[in-house]
């Protein structure tokens, strides 16, 4: 170890920082070169107009590792200017993409025999050669290639690595066809699927699913209703758990700038249309191995039909067709995901605390009454009647 950086013998690798967008738009092609085999919320596209719209006073501070003139390495992050406990100007270093973005890394090719080292350098200026309180690094997902990496210098550097949450998903490879993967569902589970398609046959209903590649603005408003309407109707129940990106403006700002560029390899909106009325929808990323469900939801005036349990047997029936490896229901551990799925894997945060001030915040908030900090959660909830449903 010398000053900031790891040597190894006829090598010298070097640590540089992104700060300005234009040096950042540079990255693109090495970008995708490194983040090839992972999940499209990793990919430049997604990542930089993220930043578009969440830059606001933030600061970009994405590292590359250069070995032999050649981007070995990059550490997507930046420093988030906010105040903890509503009053307390406080610095975070984390992963570009926040909660929008399932799963995070530094992107390294799997396959370059100077892996470790190449992640040893990125972590160690991360750690040592920025002014921040805190280290948040979140969504990082223990099936991607450098998760044994995490694992390992967390001890090291004294950080905290703890898992967040489940992630769900259907290896389809396992499976010869979708008629084998379905033999294998639960009694109950195929019991549940042919009495609620009975029902709509039954009642007359003329059901379609429709995939899009074009996505519009007029479906980004349609989408954004239905979600919204879901949300009051689980909030009125006392559910406050469920999340909806469209309450909140910039995120929904964001949505409608990814889905309706014009990249169609990468994203796809599925409907689910009773008698020609819109009551269920999927957004859906796409890459060349995995078919992942990114967000999506039902009407709740037609819930008694089951309108997801007949959606995502219809789309996973899709992925079969196109030859798709994985399946991906992304992170949660909602209860449905189990009765499809045959893999799980978990994301990780890493957490670092590096000033006083950082830990003096986490002693307060671990100590703080149980009814204080509810009834804060409480005074954060949205105000339906003011939505435009």
């Amino acid at each position: 170890y010398y000053g900031d950086l790891y040597f190894h013998k006829g090598s010298r690798m070097n640590i540089k920082v992104i700060k300005g967008d234009e040096a950042f738009l540079s990255l693109k092609d090495d970008w995708d070169r490194l983040a090839e085999n992972l999940i499209t919320v990793t990919k430049f596209d997604w990542i930089y107009r993220w930043w578009n719209h969440f830059q606001e006073k933030n600061e970009l501070s994405i590292l590359i590792a250069e070995e032999n003139n050649k981007i070995v390495g990059i550490a997507p992050l930046y420093i988030e200017n906010t105040k903890a406990l509503k009053v307390v100007p406080f610095r975070k270093l984390k992963f570009l993409g926040g909660d929008l973005t399932d799963f995070l890394d530094f992107l390294i090719d799997e396959q370059d025999y100077n892996r470790e080292l190449i992640f040893k350098n990125l972590l160690n200026y991360a750690l040592n050669n920025f002014d921040y309180d805190l280290l948040e690094l979140r969504q990082i997902n223990s099936d991607y290639p450098n998760f044994d990496l995490w694992n390992k210098f967390a001890g090291y550097t004294g950080s905290k690595f703890t898992a967040y949450r489940e992630n769900h998903k259907i290896k389809l490879a396992e499976f010869v066809s979708y008629q084998n993967y379905y033999k294998q569902l639960s009694k109950n589970h195929r019991k549940s699927l042919k009495s609620r398609l009975t029902k709509v046959i039954n009642d007359g209903i003329d059901f379609k699913y429709e995939f899009k590649i074009n996505i519009t603005e007029e479906d980004i408003e349609i989408i954004k209703k239905i979600c919204i309407k879901r949300q009051d109707f689980l909030y009125k129940k006392g559910d406050h758990k469920r999340f909806c990106y469209f309450l909140d403006n910039k995120k929904t700002k964001f949505i409608e700038d990814y889905f309706c560029s014009n990249d169609n390899d990468s994203k796809m909106l599925a409907y689910l249309k009773f008698n020609g009325v819109i009551i269920a929808y999927n957004l859906i990323l796409l890459n060349k191995s995995t078919f992942s469900i990114w967000n999506s939801t039902f009407d709740n005036d037609y819930e008694f039909y089951a309108p997801s349990k007949l959606f995502f047997n219809e789309l996973i029936k899709y992925a079969f067709e196109k030859n798709y490896e994985y399946f991906d229901f992304m992170r949660g551990n909602d209860p449905y995901k189990l009765s499809w799925t045959n893999k799980t894997a978990y994301n990780y945060n890493f957490e670092y605390k590096k000033s006083l001030k950082a830990k003096l915040v986490f002693s307060y908030r671990e100590n703080v009454p149980n009814f204080i900090s509810k009834s804060i959660r409480n005074n954060e909830l949205p105000d339906f009647e003011k939505l435009n449903l």
